[in-house]
């Protein structure tokens, strides 16, 4: 595991401000911190916080933090608290002293087990295909009871290029995305509610993604930009949120890991389609399927037949498109499967055990 940045308890921090909205606090930096107090209220740019209510005791979370990443990553962060955390929130963004602005990305944490009599909480960042390269703020926010941590630190998204092609359509497939459709339009809404709605209890899969079939020809590319030739002469452009894996009709389908089905059904551009939840918010999907041979709220294996390979939906030809998607922003699939999704072996677990045996 590649840890950009490693937060380690330092006792009394260099600066101490007294707050008063949205309540009365105290509010203890590291050196170096860079803020702002407007009107009572702290406004964050850079370095570490710790923020309490009068009488209470400030608390820490060891945390690793990513430095840097690039458009199709996942990134993953950890805190570890000897004290029970409410909750843990990462965001990607650009911080003024003056004013907040809305983030670019924001991913909620989940409680993923304890170590050495503590929690060990995980966020996942999905980076999207379309996210623009430039330096930001990684902002860490980890909550217990009223009293807060928070890191600001710097964070580049660096640039990646994407393969373009043209894709010519027919008739029936020219109206299939071109045609006003109110199904179209529920079915939509009701994948974006699904894939930004994590479950806390989906902790099942630990280790690196499997790819539905090694080795086997791709047709298209994740992040691939499309222009689409339509019947009518006109054109339409659109981003490649998968992998498209070309296989004969009727080829079983596995899962990429172990996980829970959150859906099972048929929709008009994605035809017969299976989505399983591995962590909370972070889901593999599997479209244009034969045939589905899983149901909603099946725990499935790593390997489980799910499914057969087909050409329902808006497709030229039998394939399975598999697509992984974190909190409703699609990644790289080749990335979520080159690493384990948690690694205990990693640095951060290594200084967790340091940090124990020291008594820190």
């Amino acid at each position: 595991m590649a840890v950009g940045a490693l937060a380690w308890p330092r006792g009394v921090a260099a600066g101490t401000i007294s707050l008063s909205r949205p309540a009365a606090a105290t509010c203890v930096t590291d050196d170096g911190a860079v803020y702002s107090v407007q009107d009572g209220a702290l406004r964050p740019v850079s370095g570490e916080f710790m923020i309490f209510p009068p009488g209470a005791a400030a608390f820490r979370p060891l945390v690793s933090e990513s430095a840097e990443g690039k458009p199709g990553q996942l990134l993953r962060m950890y805190a570890w608290s000897a004290e029970p955390l409410d909750s843990l929130v990462a965001e990607i963004g650009v911080v003024h002293a003056e004013k907040a602005e809305k983030p670019l990305l924001r991913a909620r944490g989940f409680r993923y087990g304890s170590l050495r009599g503590s929690e060990v909480w995980m966020v996942l960042v999905g980076i999207p295909p379309w996210e623009q390269p430039g330096r930001y703020t990684l902002t860490l926010t980890a909550v217990s009871g009223e009293r807060s941590f928070l890191s600001l630190q710097p964070f580049t998204l660096d640039h990646r290029s994407f393969f373009f092609e043209k894709i010519p359509l027919s008739g029936s497939l020219t109206d299939l995305v071109t045609v006003p459709d109110e199904q179209k339009t529920r079915e939509s809404q009701v994948l974006q509610r699904l894939l930004s709605t994590p479950h806390a209890d989906a902790v099942f899969e630990h280790g690196p993604l499997m790819v539905p079939f090694p080795g086997a020809r791709r047709t298209s590319g994740y992040g691939d930009r499309r222009e689409y030739d339509y019947a009518d002469g006109t054109k339409g452009n659109g981003v490649h949120l998968g992998v498209d894996i070309a296989e004969p009709e009727g080829t079983p389908v596995p899962a990429s890991g172990r996980g829970r089905v959150v859906f099972a059904a048929y929709r008009i551009l994605t035809g017969n389609t299976v989505i399983v939840e591995h962590l909370p918010g972070l889901f593999t999907l599997y479209y244009h399927l034969s045939a589905i041979r899983a149901a909603v709220g099946e725990v499935v294996e790593r390997g489980q037949l799910i499914g057969a390979v087909g050409m329902t939906g808006f497709a030229t030809g039998p394939h399975l498109h598999w697509e992984v998607e974190d909190l409703g922003n699609p990644v790289d699939p080749d990335a979520a499967a080159a690493a384990p999704l948690l690694d205990k072996t990693g640095d951060f677990f290594d200084i967790i055990g340091a940090a124990s045996t020291e008594g820190r």
